[in-house]
């Protein structure tokens, strides 16, 4: 399982969960944007084994979310035809994907594409650019890296001048990160400790000293429940019931290194 970059604005938390599963035809693939506004909402996205999804931003009157996907293609196929946009509602979860290149007009051509945000006025600005290989099949649908504005529902595409301020409404709050249980490096099942979570210096800065013990577990504190690192820092300490799984072997005088999976009964105490 991956989740996507977090992002908040207008009271709301947004994130794209991918996953991958593994049967007797191969792997299936499902991902899902997930928001959490006055309780959670889980709304599908299309086509997850094709294509890549990543949040832009929120709207500017909060009432949606601008979504951009991309093609799973190979070499040399890279940026091309690949791009698609949508404003998701963050109420319905309704999605209308546009692709780039049509709202462009371009045809068989090449390109770096980008849904960038909004400009002042609450329309979407788009980036073309030349493709980014030194060497390719196709001829450049732009020459030099070009903004425009466009209404999505619409269809229309005008150029914007090279200094056009993008505007921000949400935030990144946590960057993109694989779940602790599905992390590849994962050697054995995971394990519940009750311990103690808090900062040390040197590394890993993120540390579990199992209470009643005199081990310490070295925790990899970018693979963290969103519950738990929100609460962390230099000066708390964490008490309660952690859910961590292994990276290395438990050996005598080492220091075993573990990621959190998820925690429970847990009370957080400034030194």
């Amino acid at each position: 399982m991956h989740r996507s970059e977090v992002v908040r604005g207008f009271g709301t938390t947004v994130f794209i969960v991918g996953v991958a599963r593994r049967g007797d035809r191969g792997c299936a693939y499902s991902a899902h944007v997930e928001v959490q506004q006055n309780g959670k909402k889980v709304f599908r996205l299309p086509d997850a084994g094709k294509r890549w999804f990543s949040i832009v931003d929120f709207s500017p009157d909060g009432q949606s979310l601008l979504l951009s996907s991309q093609l799973r293609v190979d070499y040399p196929n890279f940026c091309y035809r690949d791009v698609e946009a949508t404003m998701m509602s963050l109420s319905r979860g309704e999605m209308h994907w546009v692709n780039v290149w049509d709202l462009f007009g371009w045809g068989d051509c090449g390109a770096t594409a980008e849904a960038q945000g909004f400009n002042r006025d609450g329309k979407v600005v788009l980036r073309a650019r030349p493709p980014t290989w030194s060497s390719h099949l196709r001829p450049d649908c732009v020459r030099t890296p070009v903004l425009s504005v466009t209404d999505l529902r619409l269809g229309n595409v005008q150029r914007l001048p090279d200094d056009t301020r993008v505007e921000r409404y949400g935030k990144t709050t946590r960057a993109p990160y694989q779940t602790c249980m599905t992390d590849p490096d994962i050697i054995g099942a995971c394990f519940v400790v009750h311990g103690r979570l808090s900062f040390w210096n040197g590394a890993p800065s993120f540390r579990i000293w199992r209470i009643g013990t005199k081990r310490i577990l070295g925790v990899r504190d970018d693979i963290m429940p969103e519950s738990v690192a929100a609460h962390m820092g230099v000066g708390v300490e964490a008490y309660g019931d952690f859910t961590v799984c292994p990276f290395t072997q438990d050996s005598p005088g080492a220091m075993q290194m573990v990621c959190i999976e998820s925690a429970e009964s847990v009370f957080y105490k400034s030194k």
